[in-house]
């Protein structure tokens, strides 16, 4: 996954953040001082989300940037 990338979000953040919208597009990395190094940025329903890194493992790319 990288900058750009249009990816499925699942059911559990879509609840916990109350997000109407099944899509995200990934904004930036944002940096973390512990072993889990970076979160993710992301554009949903018109808002920013930052979103742990373990959406790598369970979201969907749709679209990937060039």
């Amino acid at each position: 996954m990288k900058v750009g990338d249009l990816i499925t979000l699942s059911h559990g953040p879509r609840q916990h953040f109350k997000i109407t919208s099944k899509t995200a597009l990934l904004v930036k990395k944002l940096p973390r001082s512990d072993r889990y190094e970076y979160d993710w940025l992301v554009l949903a329903d018109g808002r920013f989300i930052g979103l742990g890194r373990q959406l790598e493992d369970s979201e969907k790319i749709l679209s990937e940037s060039r």
